[in-house]
């Protein structure tokens, strides 16, 4: 009889750990990031919605953004890129141009995130940027002098400056946020332009000659600039 008490509450007493391990293992785990990936939408929207009239210019180069905040501060990490390249061309059969556009803009930043209320949300930051662009463009002038004026273009930038943006929630994982800015930027811009044309010179026996005459020039100044950037880009996030 006493085999089978004992029994009995080993019995009860390994059920009894076995329901408080299960119970601890349902337990979800508490995040201790969170990460937003977003892209503007803004040219989606100017696609649905057709009012045939001029769209307001949108002064933000950052078509992807990306953050991840402390889930418990809301301290984080932010980062935004954008990239442009455009190639263009025309020809009458007397002039022609060609138009190389290549363009890239970076930034990296530092921000705290705050709850407003259950779907409203904002945040405030410091970022530092980074931006390069380089134009190319050949005009070649058909005519017995044949001219080719080949024009570089190079803009190198760097600069910083707060940022504040605003975020609905339309679900738990989907937001849609625009934001604002003031950003210092310092650089330089570099010009090279090189000239190419055939020259007659009736000096020359028998008959005369030509030659090929190249001339090249360059330009180097250094640039600087502060910008406000309205809130007027609209941003579709996705939280994970």
């Amino acid at each position: 009889m006493k085999k089978i008490a004992l029994s009995l509450a080993l019995f009860a007493t390994g059920t009894h750990f076995a329901y408080a391990q299960d119970d601890i293992a349902e337990q979800p785990k508490t995040k201790r990031f969170e990460h937003q990936v977003g892209v503007q939408m803004n040219e989606l929207i100017r696609q649905v919605f057709n009012f045939n009239s001029a769209p307001a210019a949108i002064n933000n180069p950052f078509l992807v953004t990306y953050s991840i905040n402390l889930a418990k501060s809301g301290w984080g990490l932010r980062t935004g890129i954008g990239y442009n390249r455009s190639t263009t061309g025309n020809d009458d059969g007397v002039t022609k141009q060609d138009n190389d556009n290549n363009n890239i803009q970076a930034r990296l930043g530092i921000e705290k995130a705050f709850r407003l209320a259950s779907r409203w949300s904002t945040g405030v930051g410091i970022d530092g940027l980074y931006g390069n662009d380089n134009i190319t463009t050949t005009t070649v002038v058909r005519a017995s002098d044949t001219t080719t004026t080949k024009v570089k273009s190079s803009i190198n930038t760097m600069g910083a400056g707060p940022m504040g943006w605003l975020r609905f929630n339309v679900t738990d994982r989907i937001l849609i946020g625009t934001e604002a800015s003031f950003y210092y930027r310092f650089g330089e811009t570099k010009q090279t332009v090189t000239i190419t044309r055939r020259e007659f010179n009736n000096n020359v026996p028998p008959f005369g000659g030509s030659q090929i005459i190249t001339k090249t020039s360059k330009v180097d100044k250094e640039i600087a600039d502060g910008s406000f950037r309205m809130p007027v880009v609209l941003y579709l996030s996705i939280r994970f």
